[in-house]
């Protein structure tokens, strides 16, 4: 489940039932917006599987994106899909490219691949160059209140354990079924109520450096429960000692 950004849902929706779909797109808005997510909801929407869907992110011990990057990645999308009808490469933090790596993604957008679909996903899309906004749909994120977002995503419950003592929150996830989707409406929940609190800048006991981690943590744990067998209560129970601990 994807809280909020409906409209963007739809229109891409919209965009496959139309197939009027892009050979590539520029994810715009500010971090922990949930840019990445849904880039590979619209990746299994287009019906691509992990083999035909790539991601690019910063190395780690590294600050940028760089040529060897792109050029892998230009090797990547000039093979057939493996099982899926389109490549789907999804280039997360895009304005750190090196001027290299930006100029070498520019000819793989200046000559398309009919099958492939490329997903830049930016903070700040000011950084890159003219060349690449030119060429990209653009589709922008704006950030949402929890007090906007209907009760059908959030749960009062899911929010209201989070006031408690980290016994409570483990007293609570033994009622969360091993399977099934309840795990991963809890971490919806939860994901967003940090994110606002980012978002909004307040006052609380969290530090904004907290809140990232905090939210890339969630992030990490949805993952892990939507493409695995994992435990689901033992991720959850591991998430809240990163959290509170």
């Amino acid at each position: 489940m994807i809280i909020g950004h409906q409209h963007i849902l739809n229109y891409l929706k919209n965009s496959i039932e139309s197939k009027r779909i892009s050979h590539a797109y520029l994810f715009e808005g500010s971090e922990h917006l949930g840019k990445k997510t849904v880039a590979l909801w619209f990746a299994k929407l287009l019906g691509c599987e992990s083999p035909d869907i790539t991601e690019i992110t910063i190395q780690k011990d590294k600050k940028e994106i760089r040529i060897e990057q792109i050029r892998e990645l230009r090797r990547y999308l000039s093979l057939s899909p493996h099982s899926s009808p389109y490549k789907i490469a999804i280039i997360d933090s895009a304005e750190k490219m090196t001027d290299e790596a930006a100029n070498a993604l520019l000819k793989t957008l200046e000559e398309p691949r009919g099958n492939a679909i490329l997903i830049l996903i930016s903070s700040v899309p000011s950084s890159l160059p003219e060349t690449i906004l030119s060429r990209c749909e653009n589709i922008k994120f704006r950030g949402g209140s929890l007090d906007k977002i209907s009760n059908d995503f959030i749960k009062k419950e899911h929010l209201d354990v989070l006031q408690g003592s980290i016994n409570d929150i483990f007293r609570y996830l033994e009622k969360i079924p091993k399977e099934g989707s309840e795990a991963l409406n809890l971490l919806n929940s939860w994901l967003f109520w940090f994110r606002d609190l980012l978002i909004k800048d307040e006052r609380t006991k969290y530090s904004q450096e907290q809140l990232v981690k905090i939210i890339r943590e969630i992030q990490r744990v949805k993952d892990l429960i939507s493409n695995t067998n994992t435990n689901q209560r033992l991720a959850l129970e591991n998430l809240v000692l990163e959290i509170y601990v």
